[in-house]
C-alpha cells in the first residue's frame, strides 16, 4: 500500500480544469471561433471592406473570446479551493492493489475500487483519476514525491494504458 498526502492549491486545480475544458470538443470550438473572429476582421480589412477601427474591434473581440475561458477557470479554481473541504484541507490517499484508492479528509473517508475507476489523465502538473464521467480525484504530481513511479504503475496496471491519457 502506498500513502500520500495531497495539498491542493488553486494553481494545481486550474491546471487540471484547463486540461479538462480544452480536451473536449467544446474547448476546441471556443479556440476555432475566437480565431475565426480575428481572421474575419483581418480579411475584411485586407479586402478594404472595413477600416482600422473596425479591425481593432474584431481583434479585441477575438482576444476577449479566447481569454474568457481561462479567466473563468482561474476564478472557479480559486473559489473551489476556498469553499470545497476536499481541496481546502489536506487529503490522505492510500493506493492498494486489492482495495483501490481510499481518500480520507477530516472525519470523512471514501473508497474507489479499481472497477469504479474509468480513466486517468496526466496534465503538466496533476494526475486526474476519473471515477465518474465528470468527476475525478485530482492529485498534484509533486505530492506523490518518490512514490510517483510506483503509484503510476499501479494505476496503469489496473486501468490498462488505453485508459491512461498523457499530455
Amino acid at each position: 500500500m502506498n500513502k500520500i498526502t495531497v495539498h491542493m492549491t488553486k494553481e494545481f486545480l486550474y491546471d487540471f480544469l484547463l486540461f479538462h475544458a480544452y480536451s473536449k470538443f467544446s474547448g476546441f470550438l471556443i479556440n476555432i471561433l475566437g480565431l475565426a473572429i480575428a481572421f474575419v476582421g483581418v480579411f475584411m480589412y485586407a479586402s478594404g471592406k472595413t477600416g482600422l477601427v473596425s479591425v481593432a474591434f474584431y481583434l479585441l473581440a477575438s482576444v476577449a473570446f479566447l481569454g474568457s475561458m481561462p479567466f473563468q477557470l482561474k476564478k472557479r479554481a480559486k473559489k473551489q479551493v476556498e469553499l470545497n473541504p476536499e481541496y481546502r484541507e489536506p487529503v490522505e490517499f492510500a493506493f492498494s492493489e486489492e482495495e483501490g484508492i481510499t481518500a480520507a479528509f477530516g472525519e470523512s473517508e471514501r473508497n474507489y475500487p479499481w472497477e469504479q475507476i474509468l480513466r486517468a489523465v496526466v496534465t503538466p502538473k496533476t494526475i486526474g483519476i476519473y471515477y465518474e464521467a465528470e468527476r475525478a480525484l485530482i492529485i498534484p504530481k509533486q505530492d506523490f514525491g518518490e512514490q510517483f513511479g510506483d503509484i503510476f504503475q499501479m494505476i496503469a496496471r489496473h486501468l490498462g494504458m488505453n485508459r491512461v491519457r498523457m499530455r
